[in-house]
């Protein structure tokens, strides 16, 4: 298919990582190819699967716009992250890539948040846990304010529950060290499978057989 010149951003982001990723799939389906569906997802599951063997994770830090101080319970949020137990952890995500749930003080006073981290599922169980969720966007379409009206009780209770079961973790705030990083809803399937983890004491693939 002839390159498509009339690229259109509907990222949400002047990120581009993920203009490239976007416009390569315009390129390939048809510049009037809809996203955020099925076939979308898989085409991108695929795509960065076979042609991203790696993306520096300093791209995701190029858009001010995006970052926050805090998080939105909901949304899809990205950051650096060093764990409190590293040493006892068996493997651990240094740059999480979460939709979170639930935000808490504890009785020490430490503020927790907890979130599913895409990253502990191979993409195939990536893009079956993401789909499931989707029943529960806020709007029908994927625009700024969209969000994920989510909780523990309510995941449970879903046919994918053992995969978010593995991936759901709990993180400090005071452990967070960088900004974070809120992704649009309508860039949320573009980051789903870009290879952003960084897994200390373990490869992915430790990580993703966690889940057994």
């Amino acid at each position: 298919m002839a390159e498509n010149k009339e690229y259109k951003n509907t990222t949400g982001t002047d990120l581009k990582v993920l203009q490239d990723l976007e416009k390569s799939y315009f390129e390939s389906q048809g510049p009037k190819s809809r996203r955020n569906i099925k076939k979308s997802m898989d085409w991108f599951r695929k795509r960065v699967t076979k042609n991203f063997s790696s993306v520096r994770t300093a791209r995701m830090f190029r858009d001010q716009e995006l970052f926050s101080d805090g998080l939105t319970l909901g949304k899809m949020a990205f950051f650096e992250y060093s764990a409190l137990n590293k040493d006892t952890l068996p493997v651990w995500d240094r740059y999480p890539l979460i939709i979170p749930f639930r935000a808490y003080r504890t009785k020490s006073g430490s503020e927790n948040f907890v979130g599913i981290n895409f990253h502990y599922l191979s993409p195939v169980l990536r893009m079956a846990a993401f789909r499931a969720l989707l029943r529960f966007k806020s709007r029908d379409r994927f625009v700024k304010s969209t969000k994920l009206d989510i909780s523990w009780k309510v995941i449970s209770t879903l046919a994918q529950s053992k995969y978010f079961e593995h991936a759901v973790k709990e993180y400090r705030m005071d452990q967070v060290r960088s900004k974070f990083v809120e992704i649009p809803s309508q860039s949320w399937e573009l980051c789903l499978f870009l290879p952003l983890a960084r897994f200390q004491k373990g490869s992915k693939s430790e990580a993703w057989k966690m889940q057994q």
